[in-house]
Formats: structure tokens, sequence, C-alpha cells
């Protein structure tokens, strides 16, 4: 694409190409976090873990930020220097276009990067990025004839990219209206701070065969207000019911505490992610496993599905490796599920559960990870899951004090931006 643009210099004027350059960049962006935002199964398989998608469509939607202003500040100085005259002289439909398409932009990507917005504010108005694409394919299309060749090579690609956005805001409008599979809430239990629910498919169509550790996005109506939110699976794998756990972390989760019942219907996209932890005889000798809070939901349903093996193997518990699974919280009463993951602990011979609870003077701080990790044999591999904070600080402890790279896998538990949680 920089070729193409660039060897529009000669014709019309090089300044004019450094000028164009960025808003044909930024253009070919928007359509590809559009496409980014589809949620389609095969964006995991072409880009990796959903969750690494959605981080990777924020930074996208940043650079498209910082390229649309350079464009909107180099066009009116190129049309002066190249041509002799004020883009102002003949406004036409373009110029008001492309200002209303990029204070679009510009308001939905500085709402997204504000977290004091609330999330289901924020949910709608960040649609206005559709609405922004759709405005700028308008302006493009009116201004193109102006600076360069609809049937040249940077034509064809602006033609490539248009298609890819439209079809992609066409998915993903027509995937929101439909709002996934269709389930009905049939157990709601208390947990520690927290509520699970228990949801089955209301007829044969259900989601794809879960992965421990994997997501999903629910679609329920909580306080009146019906919002669309991502939550990890803490059913076994195999199950015909599907499970999550909901803590309270803003209107709607705080809502959803007593507002969610059985007989509920509500709508599941998903599975999605690729934070899937294995004990199996066949994973590593050792690992670690490192829960925050809520982080403690992908390791519950590995537990749950390796529970749910044992039970059924009538020759005794197959071969595993050693599990230590370390869980952070303020105390007991703090941590999702401490009984039943006390219960595993006991049943399952491969498995350690190590609190660290900060009520207790045991908090996880940079000293305690590392004589956590000064223990661990060569090879052990280590699975994060919890607040970014915390999770990025042992990430960083780990990686630095050893001589040898270690493995970890961690997942990115916040979802919208720096302060926003996913569960």
């Amino acid at each position: 694409m920089a070729a193409s643009v660039l060897s529009l210099g000669p014709s019309s004027g090089w300044l004019t190409s450094f000028a164009v350059l960025p808003g044909t960049v930024a253009y070919a962006l928007m359509a590809t976090n559009l496409l980014l935002a589809t949620r389609l199964p095969v964006l995991e398989r072409l880009f990796g873990p959903l969750d690494r998608v959605y981080v990777a469509h924020r930074l996208i939607g940043t650079g498209i930020a910082g390229l649309l202003g350079l464009h909107l500040v180099l066009i009116p100085i190129a049309s002066e220097v190249d041509r002799g005259k004020s883009i102002l002289d003949n406004l036409g439909v373009a110029v008001p276009l492309g200002v209303l398409g990029a204070l679009l932009l510009f308001g939905s990507i500085a709402l997204a990067m504000n977290t004091k917005v609330p999330y289901d504010k924020w949910q709608r108005v960040h649609m206005a990025t559709g609405l922004a694409f759709l405005v700028l394919t308008a302006h493009m299309a009116s201004a193109v004839s102006l600076w360069f060749s609809v049937a040249g090579p940077l034509g064809g690609l602006l033609g490539f990219f248009a298609l890819l956005g439209l079809t992609s805001l066409i998915v993903r409008v027509v995937g929101k209206a439909r709002g996934g599979v269709r389930y009905t809430i049939v157990e709601t239990l208390r947990r520690e701070r927290g509520i699970e629910i228990v949801m089955q498919p209301e007829g044969a169509r259900r989601i794809a065969q879960q992965r421990s550790g994997q997501f999903v996005f629910l679609t329920a109506t909580a306080g009146g207000a019906r919002e669309t939110h991502p939550f990890t699976l803490t059913s076994a794998e195999g199950d015909g019911r599907i499970s999550i756990l909901i803590r309270p972390s803003g209107d709607w989760s705080s809502a959803a505490q007593t507002g969610l019942a059985v007989a509920d219907q509500v709508r599941v996209e998903g599975p999605f992610g690729a934070f899937t932890p294995s004990p199996g005889p066949d994973a590593e000798q050792h690992q670690v496993w490192i829960a925050g809070g809520a982080g403690i939901t992908p390791f519950l349903s590995v537990l749950r599905t390796a529970q749910q093996a044992s039970d059924a193997d009538t020759a005794g518990d197959p071969a595993h490796g050693q599990v230590e699974l370390v869980v952070a919280a303020h105390d007991a009463d703090d941590m999702p599920c401490w009984e039943d993951l006390c219960m595993y602990a006991h049943k399952l011979p491969w498995l350690t559960v190590t609190p660290a609870f900060s009520a207790r003077g045991a908090r996880l701080d940079e000293r305690a990870v590392d004589r956590l990790a000064a223990g661990k044999p060569e090879g052990t591999v280590w699975y994060l899951c919890g607040p970014a904070d915390l999770t990025s600080m042992i990430q960083h402890r780990l990686q630095q004090g050893s001589g040898t790279r270690r493995q970890v896998h961690r997942e990115l538990y916040e979802w919208r931006a720096v302060t926003g949680r996913r569960r």
C-alpha cells in the first residue's frame, strides 16, 4: 500500500503522497479492526486467542487515531504546496464527510480509553466506529478521484478494504442482533462474593465443545439492563450444561447477583480462548497455576474435568504431572469455591493448593514470587490468571529472576482497557 501511495509522487506531488499515505493506512486498519471485532472462530486460527486479538484491536484503534490526525493536518498543506490552492476553495462533500468521520472515530476511541465511562454506555457508543467507517468510506469515494486514479493499484487496494470493512460490519451487526445460542438458567449457586449460574441449551443447538479454560460471551438481562459480557466457563469439559461465575464489579454484574434466576433465558457465544492448562498424563511434569481472585475460574473448569475423569476411571487415577495451585485473595471468604478447591486437593493426588491470603500475612508480592520460583525444578510451566497488575508483576519476576527463560502462560484478564475487568 505504501508503494502504491508513494507512486503518486511524480504526478500529484510528493507532499500529496505523504499526506494520502496515513489516511489510506488508517482506512485499511479500520477495516482490519472491524474484522477483528466480528468474533468469528476463524480469527483465533489466524491470529491467536481472542483475548490477544482484542488487545491488538485496542492498539490498532490508537494507531488509527494518530494516522488519521496526521492525514487531516497534511492534506490541506499538500493542497497548498502541490496545487497552489486551498481545499476550502472547493469543499464539495468530501471535506465535511472526512471531518465528520474523523470526529466520530476520535470520540469513540476517546470514550473507549476512558474507563470512567460505564460499560453499558461504552458498549453502545463504541458501535460509532462502524458509523465512522461508513462515513469515511463515503468520504473516500467522493475524494478519491481528486487525488489518484480509481483504476490504479491504490484504488484496487482501497476497494478491497472497503469490501472487507463493510462485510465485517454487517457480520458484526447481524451477530450482535442474534446474540448467540439460546440457553436457559437451570441453577444458581451462591459463591464467595459472587454467583455461579448453570445453563443448558433450549434445543438441539448448543455452543461448540469447550476446552477447560475457555470463555464465552453471555448476553442477559439483569436490573433491567440487557448487556453482553465475557465470562470464563467453570463447567467441566463434555458437560451438557455450562456454568460461569459472576462477581460484582459494576452495575450490571452487581444486579446479576439477584437479577438472574432459574428459567431466565440468555444467549451464549463461544467458546473462545487458548488459556487451557492441562494436568493430564501427556502434560508437563511440573506446573504452577496462580489464580488471583476470580482468576480461579479457568482452573475450576480444569479441576472439575479432572475430577470427573478420576471418578470414571475404575483402574485408578491416571498418571499426572505435579501441579501446585496458588490462590491469591484477601482470605478464604474472598476466594470463589475455596471449599471445592480444598476438596480437589484432597482427592487428586497430583494437586497441591497453596493459599496466599493477605489477611494471614501471605501476600503474593515480589519476594513471595521469588521464593516460590526458587524451589521449582527446571522445566516447570507457569499458568497465570487474575488482575493485570498481579499477573504482570509475576510474569516479570519469573522472567527476570531466571538464567533460563521460563515458560509462562498468562491469560489477559483485563478486557476493555487497563482497569476494565473481564469477569
